[in-house]
């Protein structure tokens, strides 16, 4: 008999992957994740635009102000997306629909590349079209990198047993 009379252990409830109830740990990840995206992303974009070689200084800066620009931009993002990570139902929603990210990301990704092509076309002008392009590609991938989850419905498809063969159908 138990010390508490009617007291009755529960089950341990399934967690919401991809780490149960532990959306901090999630965002602790993304964000370390998502910041070295951001910082590639940033290092890649960069080079893009260099036009000239400045020798040692450009190596420098080629490190240094990616990560002054990923930094800020995942606490921004961060931030404005923090809504999804502490409000129950949203969480639910953005957990079961990750293929939103993935989505966000290659579009981000594409509009970004775009602004880059359209600023190294037109050269270093200080009324650059390109640059609301490229920064709307950048709020997009950030935001799609920083709240990155693994689609639900891609692991299930990907769980399934690998021993057991397919039933074999006949064709018509």
């Amino acid at each position: 008999m138990s010390a508490i009379e009617g007291a009755t252990l529960r089950a341990p409830r399934p967690g919401v992957p991809p780490w149960g109830d532990q959306w901090g740990v999630l965002t602790v990840v993304n964000f370390f994740a998502g910041g070295a995206a951001l910082w590639a992303m940033a290092a890649i974009c960069i080079g893009a635009m260099i036009t000239e070689y400045d020798g040692i200084v450009t190596m420098i800066g080629m490190v240094v102000v990616p990560v002054l620009l990923a930094v800020p931009s995942a606490l921004i993002s961060l931030v404005v997306g923090l809504p999804v990570r502490v409000i129950p139902a949203a969480r639910r929603w953005w957990l079961a629909h990750g293929e939103v990210t993935v989505i966000g990301g290659a579009a981000g990704f594409v509009v970004l590349l775009v602004g880059v092509g359209v600023i190294a076309a037109t050269g270093q002008e200080s009324s650059a079209p390109g640059l609301p392009i490229l920064l709307v590609g950048w709020g997009i991938f950030c935001l799609s990198v920083i709240h990155f989850v693994w689609p639900r419905r891609w692991r299930r498809a990907a769980s399934f047993d690998a021993t057991v063969s397919p039933v074999a159908t006949p064709r018509s």
